[in-house]
């Protein structure tokens, strides 16, 4: 495949959500500012590798070295070719929608600018996880999903079940209102960045997800950022925090 029909398979199947480069020249950018169908909705474009590496890396100074990730909601899997990029082993991620599952295995086929061997990607629901009966794995990424649930709490179980060492949890949140509560909200099943359930729940701030992480069996905690409010005229925030089943990891 050519540089130019690279590109034009990539413009094809965006919009894309996450700036990943698949070869030397060419990367997911190249559908940045293609115009899509309208109701795919809003799809924002994150570069997040450098932050993402630094951060694990962070917490483990030689590497994954081996560790197995599971990226639940893992989008076109991005997280999982930057683990891999630092040493991670067995990789799995599911998502619930399909088109960003086509964009991962399209990555997978034609990324040639690091390793991808080891990792598997699937269509699958958060909640049909148990029925896959995987082993626990190392890391557990929980990026962008939280708040996209019927049923956070249950969702968060699955995910701490299946984790061995470290989950990290990054979510939007539900500013004004008291730390410590979910908030209703309602979403649309075709846009893209919204779940698929139709209804979901807003943490208002970390200590819910603290509380809930620690009566989950998690050690530590950790929260590493909490932007209050995206902006001045939303009532949305946004957070990460990490939580240990392995003590001394966070100190």
């Amino acid at each position: 495949m050519t540089a130019e029909q690279l590109e034009q398979a990539l413009i094809q199947l965006g919009p894309w959500h996450h700036e990943i480069q698949v070869t030397e020249d060419v990367s997911t950018g190249v559908a940045r500012d293609a115009e899509y169908a309208a109701a795919y909705g809003p799809v924002s474009f994150l570069d997040m590798r450098q932050a993402y590496k630094t951060k694990l890396l962070r917490l483990f100074p030689q590497g994954l070295e081996g560790r197995s990730v599971l990226d639940c909601g893992c989008n076109c899997g991005e997280s999982l070719f930057w683990a891999k990029e630092i040493g991670a082993g067995e990789c799995f991620g599911f998502d619930a929608r399909e088109h960003w599952i086509k964009q991962g295995r399209f990555l997978l086929e034609h990324r040639t600018v690091g390793p991808t061997e080891g990792i598997r990607l699937e269509v699958a629901d958060l909640y049909a996880l148990p029925d896959l009966r995987l082993d626990q794995f190392d890391v557990v990424l929980f990026h962008g999903l939280f708040y996209h649930l019927p049923d956070p709490v249950m969702g968060l179980r699955i995910a701490a079940d299946h984790t061995r060492e470290l989950l990290v949890l990054d979510t939007s949140t539900r500013s004004r209102l008291p730390d410590g509560l979910l908030a209703l909200q309602s979403e649309r099943n075709e846009v893209l960045l919204h779940g698929v359930h139709g209804v979901s729940w807003l943490p208002t701030g970390p200590r819910v997800l603290e509380t809930l992480l620690t009566w989950l069996g998690f050690r530590d905690t950790k929260l590493l950022w909490w932007q209050h409010e995206v902006d001045e005229s939303s009532e949305m925030g946004r957070l990460e925090l990490l939580a240990a089943k392995a003590a001394g990891l966070l100190s």
